[in-house]
């Protein structure tokens, strides 16, 4: 899956190597327009809020991070067999739990990081911005870390491998994630 088959080597010709990398590409190419129509369902919030344009990569990038974290621990569990029968539930509830805490903290240091800029714009939301990135920024690591468990088992299960195959998934999971959440959040509360 995702275009690294278990057939190429590191002697394997580069035409057998695009021909088998690139329709993931393709697909990956997919589901990154799928975020960006996230973005773009948002595009009046934006106009009026252009300050949440900055954070959009912030978000992405810690969610993302944290994902891979989630992703990284499945797959070793997966790859030593510690990942038993019955012990899924247990696994996404740490895996929400680390989301909760670490995107708490690190939306603490995010929010700071808006509440500065807003003030330096004399942004009359300095505040409530601030929130909204802290708000944003735990929710989308909750369900980064849930995604970058769930991903590598779903795909088990349906017979793929989790190590090649998860990486587009979650990427998808968690832009769509994180920008959907700062900016849904953003349009309730203060437009």
């Amino acid at each position: 899956m995702v275009g690294v088959e278990k057939e190429e080597k590191l002697s394997t010709p580069w035409g057998r190597s695009f021909k088998y990398r690139h329709p993931w590409l393709q697909l990956n190419l997919f589901t990154a327009f799928v975020a960006g129509a996230v973005v773009s369902f948002f595009q009046g919030t934006i106009d009026q809020l252009v300050i949440l344009a900055a954070f959009l990569p912030v978000l992405a990038g810690q969610s993302g991070n944290t994902g891979c974290q989630a992703l990284a621990v499945t797959i070793r569990g997966i790859t030593l067999r510690e990942l038993k029968k019955g012990s899924t539930r247990k696994l996404l509830i740490k895996e929400s739990l680390l989301g909760l805490l670490n995107g708490a903290l690190v939306g603490v240091v995010a929010g700071g990081g808006m509440y500065f800029l807003a003030r330096s714009q004399d942004n009359r939301l300095a505040v409530p911005l601030a929130l909204i990135v802290v708000a944003a920024m735990t929710g989308s690591c909750i369900v980064s870390g849930l995604f970058g468990a769930i991903v590598p088992i779903v795909l088990r299960r349906l017979g793929a491998d989790p190590a090649t195959a998860s990486s587009i998934f979650l990427t998808t999971a968690t832009d769509v994630a994180s920008m959907g959440l700062l900016l849904s959040l953003a349009s309730w509360f203060l437009l």
